[in-house]
């Protein structure tokens, strides 16, 4: 993994240290979005294993490589973290392997941060289930639900992904804000799946758990974030004075 510090120089909009990231063929960058694809896919599988435990997130990641903080938007991911990760891998991104999201070329991008993994693994299961759950002929789902429903996952991701853009040019506000938008989402995801019916009531009980294990998840997981961008709201605020 690469190097992340939202308290550089960089989160406040200056991307010219990046600038050599547009030498990057398109065949690169396919392979580079192949690596993120494949980080996420890691996390679920790790989470989809201890899911039923207590704290879990912070167990799944410990196994991913990530420090405590590393699912806080406002620290430093560990040098040594990345090194471990890309010591097996080419330092060359020519090669013809996918791992160019591992290597210490690796450019600057959000893909690789945990929150966006997490974020990213755990709304891809909610669709991918809903799908499956709405393809069920015994289901009876009246359309506007499953309209209301796939609205709340498309506003609760998009207002995490537009958090994370306004952490990294430094607005911890405009983030703040991004985050309550998509809590609100997440709790009309939850009222809509509490109407569902189905004529099979423990398979409905079990669908409907583990629909809930993904979506409280994601709710702890950005009040830890909003939290922190709280703390580094205020601490700024007060150097200002100072």
């Amino acid at each position: 993994m690469t190097d992340y510090n939202f308290e550089s120089e960089d989160s406040e909009g200056n991307w010219e240290h990046f600038s050599n990231e547009s030498n990057w063929s398109e065949t690169q960058w396919r392979s580079y979005l192949r690596g993120t694809d494949r980080d996420s896919a890691r996390f679920l599988s790790i989470y989809n294993s201890l899911k039923d435990k207590q704290n879990h997130l912070d167990e799944v990641a410990s196994l991913m490589g990530w420090d405590s903080d590393d699912i806080s938007l406002t620290d430093e991911i560990s040098s040594e973290t990345a090194d471990s990760n890309s010591s097996d891998e080419s330092n060359n991104p020519n090669d013809s392997n996918d791992s160019f999201s591992d290597t210490p070329n690796s450019p600057y991008t959000l893909h690789k941060h945990p929150v966006y993994i997490v974020t990213k693994a755990l709304y891809k299961y909610l669709n991918q289930s809903w799908e499956h759950f709405i393809e069920d002929e015994n289901n009876k789902i009246p359309a506007n639900l499953c309209w209301k429903y796939a609205q709340s996952l498309h506003k609760g991701e998009l207002n995490v992904l537009l958090s994370i853009q306004a952490l990294d040019l430094g607005d911890y506000g405009l983030a703040i804000c991004h985050l309550k938008n998509s809590l609100s989402e997440l709790n009309k995801s939850l009222d809509v799946i509490g109407q569902l019916e189905h004529e099979d009531s423990e398979y409905l009980s079990a669908f409907l758990k583990e629909l809930k294990i993904r979506i409280f998840d994601l709710r702890e997981l950005w009040i830890r974030v909003m939290g922190d961008c709280r703390y580094e709201y205020q601490r700024r605020g007060d150097k200002e004075q100072d």
